[in-house]
């Protein structure tokens, strides 16, 4: 009777540890989350301050291209150091989702099963007499499974990335007009 008592409290004593390595793990991934946000807020911060300037010139481009041909450049720097740091930070993400998901007690399954699965566009039912059968069941479309906040970004980057090369094309070009006259 007592060898049982003190197994069930060892039993209990491994189960808050193990809770307590998950509560940090989902610490890490919730700060690697804050990091990602912040840095893309940053970076969209810089372009539109860039963009503004750029706005002001843009009119007159055969004038002022050398001014925009520096902040053209400016802007291409900015963007591939954002896709850099963009493209690390998920690293950094999915590195924390997976030991959140390592660390998560097996009869959870927020993250580990369910929440995996849900990712990877497996249905989901959440068979609970609480919730109304509407919202039982849970699957991403083949649209939402493509187009992910991660891949949104990504294209977002790009865009600015072509924009900022463009306006750098153009600056040039007005750059050889003039040399040749």
């Amino acid at each position: 009777m007592e060898a049982e008592k003190i197994q069930q409290e060892q039993l209990l004593e491994k189960e808050k540890k193990d809770e307590g390595k998950y509560e940090a793990a989902l610490n890490l991934l919730f700060y690697e989350g804050q990091i990602a946000w912040q840095m893309n807020i940053l970076f969209v911060a810089l372009n539109v301050g860039i963009g503004t300037i750029i706005g002001d010139f843009l009119f007159d481009l055969n004038t002022h291209y050398k001014l925009l041909s520096v902040f053209s450049f400016a802007g291409i720097f900015i963007n591939i150091a954002w896709l850099g740091t963009f493209k690390r930070n998920n690293k950094y993400y999915h590195f924390r989702m997976a030991q959140a998901r390592e660390a998560e007690p097996k009869s959870w399954e927020l993250l580990r099963a369910r929440g995996y699965n849900f990712s990877k566009g497996h249905e989901i039912i959440i068979a609970s007499e609480e919730i109304e059968s509407k919202d039982k069941s849970h699957q991403l479309t083949s649209f939402e499974k493509r187009y992910s906040n991660k891949r949104a970004i990504e294209f977002a980057i790009w865009i600015f990335i072509i924009g900022f090369l463009l306006l750098c094309w153009c600056c040039l070009y007005f750059f050889f007009q003039n040399i040749c006259k």
